[in-house]
């Protein structure tokens, strides 16, 4: 087998998130688009030669500062279901994607994202994963099919339900419009967006609030309520929906400021979405750095915590707004926006 590392960024939603759990798109009255860009908060993942010869496996996260070694596969498979493996995430991977008749391999993985940021992070890892245990045994990896495994994967270790936008800026990075399409490679078209994303950075700063979102609980709430007819957020949804689409109708005629307009009206629909997206502290970070002169922030990822996005004004001083997060709770994140996805090297 080949030693092959795999890196993948995480990515920001800048409208149309949630509208990608099934069956949310087969249920609004127009098909609906996320649009989402990758950010440059990589997940790494290295696949080499097991602990030993034979169908040995070691497992380790350097960030989460965990490890796990067992005799195989069977062995694994026991440590996953009696409960006892530290890296759950990372065995059911390998259970999924490594062939019982391959020699054992040692996997490591490093986040650089905060846990529970809202940032997809789970994801990009997962895909990292995958696509590193496909290079290790000389499998070019195929990004839709990789995508759909690792979606499935989540949804059967979360066990609830899961969106299919988080894979996508991880493979492809860029700026991407992604619609449930069931003739598209992996049931999704990929669109690929034109966009100055050094421009678009820097009308942008990034909050982690330090309190972990938990998104498969968030999304479940909100899918139950619409799927029960709820009034707000069934209108709420169609109306992020209809936002979606000029977003990502203004990025692709180069409009940056009509599309940053659109990013805070889907955070405003989002707080209205449903009980719990939004957060005291949330409300009180927005309050702040409008303050300072921010035009307003976006809830990333499902809410409930995690991360949110604050829009600049353009030309605007960022001093003020930064000193203002610094004022807590949690910390500003590093925002590059990343124009490649999937990067494989031997090492």
């Amino acid at each position: 087998m080949r030693s092959v590392l795999a890196e993948v960024p995480v990515r920001l939603d800048l409208a149309g998130g949630t509208l990608d759990v099934w069956p949310l798109p087969w249920c609004l009255s127009e098909p609906p688009v996320t649009v989402n860009v990758a950010l440059d908060l990589p997940s790494r993942a290295q696949v080499a030669p097991g602990p030993e010869e034979g169908r040995g496996i070691r497992l380790g996260s350097r960030d989460a500062g965990r490890r796990s070694v067992h005799d195989g596969p069977a062995a694994l498979a026991r440590a996953l279901a009696e409960g006892r493996e530290p890296l759950a995430l990372l065995a059911h991977a390998v259970l999924a994607a490594w062939p019982a008749d391959e020699p054992g391999l040692t996997l490591l993985t490093e986040a650089t994202s905060p846990q529970g940021a809202g940032l997809g992070g789970s994801s990009a890892l997962l895909c990292a994963v995958l696509a590193a245990l496909d290079a290790g045994r000389g499998v070019a990896p195929d990004p839709s099919a990789l995508c759909a495994r690792a979606h499935a994967i989540e949804t059967r270790l979360l066990r609830t339900a899961t969106g299919y936008q988080d894979y996508r800026p991880a493979v492809h990075g860029g700026c991407l419009a992604l619609t449930a399409d069931p003739l598209a490679p992996g049931g999704v078209a990929v669109e690929r967006i034109p966009v100055d994303l050094e421009r678009l950075a820097r009308r942008l700063l990034l909050a982690f609030t330090g309190a972990p979102h938990h998104s498969g609980l968030t999304n479940w709430g909100v899918l139950k309520a619409f799927l029960d007819g709820e009034r707000r957020t069934v209108e709420a949804l169609e109306a992020i929906a209809r936002n979606s689409r000029a977003v990502r109708a203004a990025l692709v005629r180069g409009d940056l400021g009509g599309a940053l307009d659109g990013v805070l009206e889907d955070g405003a629909r989002r707080r209205a979405m449903a009980p719990g997206v939004s957060t005291p502290a949330i409300e009180a970070l927005d309050a702040r750095v409008r303050a300072a002169g921010a035009l307003g922030t976006k809830i990333l990822g499902a809410g409930g915590g995690g991360s949110v996005l604050v829009v600049l004004a353009e030309g605007g001083d960022p001093a003020p707004v930064r000193a203002a997060l610094a004022q807590g709770p949690g910390r500003e994140l590093p925002l590059a926006l990343a124009a490649d996805g999937l990067r494989l090297r031997e090492v």
